[in-house]
């Protein structure tokens, strides 16, 4: 079977081509596969994140906006990329939301259940109180549910600068509290 060339495959794409797409699949699936793997993903979440991208990519294509300055394959990878990382942030989010929730006063709650979360919060408690006082200000605006806009506006300083440091003080705190023997005993139970 003779290479199409990049148009052809956006064609064979956009028209949902069985052929084309099977090709694609064929080609750019294993690629994808061992980038989520290798990032702590599973087999099935490489394979949701492959189809969501494809859903996404002709999205964009159908839609006429997108430019694409690089092969096709490379852009496929950008978004599949993309996806993952975001889906890891928001597993991510959940975990500093399970250790922040508090459920003590749910009677349905085991007692075990409330001891682990409990510790949870007590471990994140520790580690969040070493942070500079603004970077607790901060997060304590964001644990208020506000937008990095009214952050930026309640502490002085710029947008950019308040997504730079919750990024980098959640990573911080990630790494520090996951290498504390007390999380990984949670973390096990």
């Amino acid at each position: 079977m003779a290479l199409k060339s990049e148009q052809e495959i956006i064609d064979g794409i956009m028209l949902g081509d069985e052929i084309t797409l099977a090709s694609f699949y064929r080609q750019h699936l294993p690629y994808i596969k061992n980038h989520i793997l290798k990032k702590g993903g599973s087999k099935e979440d490489a394979e949701d994140i492959f189809q969501d991208a494809l859903l996404v990519m002709y999205l964009k294509l159908k839609s006429n906006d997108t430019l694409i300055s690089t092969t096709i394959g490379a852009y496929f990878y950008g978004v599949c990329k993309n996806l993952w990382l975001n889906r890891l942030r928001k597993e991510r989010k959940w975990l500093m939301a399970d250790i922040l929730a508090d459920d003590f006063k749910d009677p349905q709650t085991a007692i075990t259940d409330q001891i682990q979360q409990k510790d949870r919060k007590k471990l994140f408690n520790t580690y969040f109180s070493t942070l500079h006082t603004s970077t607790k200000q901060l997060w304590s605006l964001f644990f208020e549910e506000k937008n990095s806009k009214e952050v930026s506006l309640a502490m002085g300083y710029t947008e950019k600068y308040v997504r730079k440091k919750k990024c980098e003080t959640k990573k911080e705190l990630i790494q520090t509290i996951s290498k504390d023997p007390l999380y990984k005993e949670l973390a096990d139970t």
